[in-house]
């Protein structure tokens, strides 16, 4: 039996029928009637237990991941994706992704721990000690779905990579939401739906993997140096607070970080010497929370001493960024047809940035150059996951490819 996979989405206003409704189209343009493993993308207006029940109504016993984001995006474009407003999430605005694989030759394992908030270099401790376990014969790649809220990334990448008996490259999304008043996001694992956990998926087998990531950040302004850092919080850079810091940017009058500025402010993170290549020399950094003392935690570690610049997005690069980026992996496949593409995008490159026209100028961008009849699932997220040369990266702010391919 060749790998066949399908990928299905619905807009239905009930959570259970739009699970069974995306399981079921995905199974039909798969050609198949069961499959072995079900990724799962959904925005979080639904109630995510009924619209678990109803993907896993259709699918049955077959193992499941994925996780929740601020919109999902297919072979039909970025499906369902919400502009953040005051008024908050409109009835109607939701959507599931679903897509299915069944195949004697790529196999998928996948695993989940809680507990990321307390202590992500333990979580991901015990990630590696499960993904060792399972190791098959030929591993591709791990995939991984984090929670945005709760982790620290820097301590979870450490965590796997100081377990794993055989090294992985890393690809992924952290976790988002689209409810405006909301910092909760859900994990999906087989027949639960979980917080402040991460989903993994480990593809092995008789196949190949290309990854790619691009950003379009542009730094201003001058190199500065982070003056006092703690884990996952930053608190002063070039000793003053780091609010302070990015007001420069947004106005004196800004008193919250929120869903309408936050996507417009970010730090460059400056790789090391002989890491930035085609990527670029900074790696982006963006806020999820803004402490009371004007301090702002990330859902990566930042330490003392690093040097960072101010980011900000630029439209032309963004674009351009994305079909070169694609146009490099296809370049990689040697003239072979991807089976399947897993998209994750950050969410402050959709709607938010570019209004009604995200679809032409980024999603049409990476999906012309592939070709329009390719399975395709994606989600927009808050924080994405790639390796740059070989070591595993956390980004912000970036567009991350994961092709499968024979």
């Amino acid at each position: 039996m060749s790998t066949k996979i399908g990928v299905g989405e619905s807009k239905s206003n009930e959570s259970f029928k739009a699970g069974a409704q995306a399981a079921q189209t995905a199974l039909k343009k798969a050609g198949i009637e069961k499959c072995d493993f079900v990724f799962m993308f959904a925005t979080t207006g639904f109630d995510q237990e009924e619209l678990l029940e109803g993907v896993r109504s259709v699918t049955g016993d077959a193992p499941l991941s994925g996780c929740s984001g601020e919109g999902i995006i297919t072979q039909s474009g970025p499906e369902g994706e919400i502009l953040f407003s005051l008024s908050g999430n409109e009835k109607g605005n939701n959507i599931v992704g679903v897509m299915v694989l069944s195949s004697d030759d790529v196999f998928f394992y996948n695993c989940a721990e809680t507990g990321l908030k307390e202590n992500s270099i333990k979580t991901g401790e015990e990630i590696g000690k499960k993904i060792n376990e399972a190791m098959p014969e030929n591993p591709l790649v791990l995939l991984m779905f984090p929670d945005a809220y709760s982790v620290n990334m820097r301590d979870l990448f450490s965590g796997i990579e100081y377990k794993l008996k055989t090294p992985l490259l890393f690809a992924g999304g952290l976790s988002a939401h689209n409810l405006p008043s909301s910092n909760i996001t859900f994990q999906y694992f087989n027949g639960q739906v979980l917080k402040n956990s991460v989903t993994c998926v480990l593809i092995s087998g008789d196949a190949k993997i290309e990854l790619g990531v691009s950003h379009g950040g542009m730094p201003i302004g001058i190199e500065k140096t982070v003056t006092k850092a703690k884990a996952n919080t930053v608190f002063e850079i070039d000793n003053r607070t780091t609010w302070s810091f990015f007001k420069q940017y947004l106005g004196e009058d800004e008193k919250d970080l929120n869903s309408e500025n936050s996507p417009f402010i970010s730090i460059g993170e400056k790789l090391p010497e002989g890491m930035s290549t085609e990527y670029d020399q900074y790696i982006i950094r963006s806020p999820v929370i803004l402490n009371p003392d004007e301090s702002v935690v990330f859902p990566v570690e930042i330490r003392e001493g690093s040097k960072v610049q101010l980011i900000r997005r630029d439209e032309e690069k963004i674009s351009r960024g994305a079909k070169t980026m694609a146009e490099r992996v296809k370049s990689r496949l040697n003239g072979r047809k991807p089976m399947a593409v897993l998209h994750f995008e950050c969410a402050a490159r959709g709607k938010m940035f570019f209004g009604d026209g995200v679809k032409e100028k980024v999603i049409d961008k990476l999906q012309d150059v592939f070709g329009k009849d390719i399975p395709w699932l994606g989600l927009f997220c808050f924080g994405e996951i790639a390796p740059i040369k070989g070591k595993n990266y956390y980004h912000n702010q970036t567009a991350v490819l994961c092709v499968i391919y024979k």
